[in-house]
Order: C-alpha cells, then sequence, then structure tokens
C-alpha cells in the first residue's frame, strides 16, 4: 500500500526556517549536474536536464527553491518562537504498485529503474505521481475534519511537493552489514517515492494543523465556538490506498491492504490466524473467478473464431457459382 508518513520534520526542526529541509531535497538535481559536467553531449545533456525533479503544489509545477522556502517561512501568522512551523510528510510505494505505475507509462516490459523510460515515457510516469500526491494532499486536509472552517481540499493548504526516483542504502540496513552494498550505493529496482513541505497553518492563517497530535478526532468549545481537533494517520493511509486503487484501476490483493497488514504486524495471534484464514479465502474465490472468467473469455473467442470461419465457408460456397458462370461465360466468347 502506499505508506504516507506524517513526519514533524526529516532529522532536523522545523521551529525556524525550512531552508535546510528545501535544499536536502533537491540532492537529486544536484546529482544530475554533476552527470550533466561529466558529458559533452548535447542530446545527453539535454536527457539529464529533462529529468530535473522541481516542486510542485495543486496550483504550479517547475516550483523553485527560493518560492518554496518564502511560501513555508511567511506563513506563520500567529505562531510562537518554538511552535512547528511546517512538517514533512513522506509518501512511498511497493514495487507492484510503481510497476503498475509504470505499466500505465509505456508499453515497454520488464522495466526496473526508471533510466529505462524515454524522456516523453518518464513525464507521464512524472504525472501519474504528482497527480495522486495531489490527491494525497486532498486527503490530508479533510482529514482534519475542518471542512466547516474552509479546509475543504489541498488547494486550501500551503504545500510544496517533489518527486523522487532513487533511494541510497545507509550503514545501518542489513545489505550493507553484510556486505552487499556499501553505504551511499544506490538501491536496486524502482524506488520512486513523493516527499512534501507543508506548512503548519493553512491558506488563510487561520487554522493551526498537526498532523503528528495524538488527538485523531476532539470536539473542542471555547468561547462558545466549537470545533474539531485531531489528525487520524492511520485514516489517511487507508483513504489514500483507496485513492491509489480508484485512481489507476489497481486490483489490490487483500493481503497488501493496510488495514490487514496492520493486523498481520500487530494484532493478537488470534487476530492474525483469522484474518490469514479469511485472505486465503477470498483470495481462493478471486482465482477461481479469474480462472471461470478466463475459460469463458477463451470459449467465446473459439465460438467467434469457428463462426467466423463458417461464414469464410458459405461465402467461399456461393462464390463458386458466380465463378463458375464467369467461366462459362469467358468460354462462349472464344
Amino acid at each position: 500500500m502506499p505508506i504516507s508518513k506524517p513526519h514533524s520534520t526529516l532529522g532536523a526542526g522545523n521551529t525556524g526556517s525550512c531552508s535546510a529541509l528545501v535544499n536536502y531535497l533537491d540532492k537529486e538535481n544536484r546529482e544530475l549536474e554533476k552527470l550533466i559536467n561529466k558529458h559533452n553531449s548535447l542530446q545527453e545533456i539535454r536527457d539529464f536536464q529533462n529529468r530535473r525533479q522541481d516542486f510542485f503544489n495543486h496550483d504550479k509545477s517547475d516550483i523553485g527553491l527560493l518560492e518554496v522556502i518564502d511560501g513555508i517561512d511567511r506563513n506563520k501568522r500567529k505562531l510562537g518562537k518554538n511552535d512547528s512551523k511546517y512538517f514533512a510528510p513522506t509518501i512511498s510505494f511497493s514495487q507492484k504498485e510503481l510497476k503498475h505505475l509504470i505499466s500505465l507509462s509505456t508499453e515497454k516490459t520488464e522495466i526496473d529503474d526508471v533510466w529505462q523510460l524515454n524522456p516523453k515515457e518518464l513525464e507521464i510516469y512524472n504525472e501519474h505521481l504528482k497527480n495522486y500526491v495531489k490527491k494525497a494532499m486532498d486527503n490530508y486536509a479533510i482529514n482534519f475534519n475542518r471542512q466547516s472552517k474552509g479546509l475543504q481540499t489541498g488547494r486550501d493548504l500551503v504545500y510544496y511537493a517533489k518527486i523522487e526516483h532513487f533511494r541510497k542504502f545507509k550503514g545501518t540496513d542489513s545489505e550493507v552489514m553484510q556486505g552487499l552494498f556499501k553505504n551511499g550505493d544506490y538501491k536496486p529496482g524502482l524506488n520512486s517515492h513523493a516527499h512534501v513541505i507543508v506548512s503548519r497553518k493553512d491558506k488563510t492563517q487561520r487554522l493551526k494543523l498537526d498532523p503528528t497530535t495524538k488527538e485523531r478526532s476532539t470536539q473542542r468549545t471555547i468561547g462558545g465556538n466549537s470545533y474539531q481537533v485531531g489528525f487520524d494517520r492511520a485514516k489517511w493511509i487507508d483513504k489514500n490506498e483507496t485513492t491509489f486503487d480508484n485512481l489507476f484501476n489497481y486490483q489490490r490483493m487483500e493481503r497488501e491492504r493496510f488495514k490487514n497488514q496492520n493486523i498481520l504486524k500487530n494484532g493478537t495471534p488470534k487476530e492474525k490466524d483469522l484474518l490469514t484464514q479469511e485472505i486465503n479465502k477470498i483470495e481462493k474465490n478471486k482465482k477461481f473467478v479469474l480462472n471461470n472468467g478466463a475459460k469463458k473469455e477463451q470459449g467465446q473467442l473459439i465460438k467467434k473464431t469457428n463462426s467466423q470461419e463458417l461464414n469464410e465457408e458459405n461465402k467461399e460456397i456461393e462464390r463458386e457459382p458466380k465463378i463458375e458462370k464467369v467461366r462459362s461465360r469467358t468460354r462462349l466468347r472464344f
């Protein structure tokens, strides 16, 4: 399932400027600049430049670093010195989900790396990812339950997102500790994911929004005004999973679903056992339906083929007297 983690930040404080985080998230573009400087071919340079990933949001694409920093740092009305000014959610995908998006972006098969996509295919692939991130930020806004206060969609937030296609091994990864890879090596396979920087305040700067709060959904009343607070992180992940499936027509296996994964990881032995039995039953029924569907389709294809062959035979039979008649006339002319 797409995993959406609403981090407070990525290893740095979030009570001041977001400039350090914004510059950190430009790392892949800096790597591309190094590659550009090593090549002389205009075509290769152009290809590397087309692979740059800039920030985007609901309203704009190709947003530069300074605009991101300015947009977040200025959106902090009535926030104290020690208050969080922004948060840094990440959105990650499974290999199966990424391969599905690849299949929607190219007719090529066995794509294991984004470098195998040509510029046009990569552009389509990136658009799929960007559209999904925008939908996930719609869900983010809705999950605060502040619709009555004007927080309806991601367009009511101040956020900037960025797609990345690579991940590197860390010294603590098991593959590094086993000596299979070195710290800093690129991880193989498809590793596309998204980073988001989202302001603590909404676009009107009237609402404080904290996705890391322990409260999921609480009704509060201050000065006669009633309002909702809280953020249900599990609900956000579950909603994002449904959005992915609907947006890309992804046929998710029961074992992949977030709610089931959560039980299989954190449930009691009895809960795990009951769920495993239920999943096996559902998947067995799905397999039966798919097999029957395939057989039915094959039968219809055979029937159609036989019908076409019979029609051809009938046409041939009808054609023979006409041919003979033409031959007879031809013989008469001579």
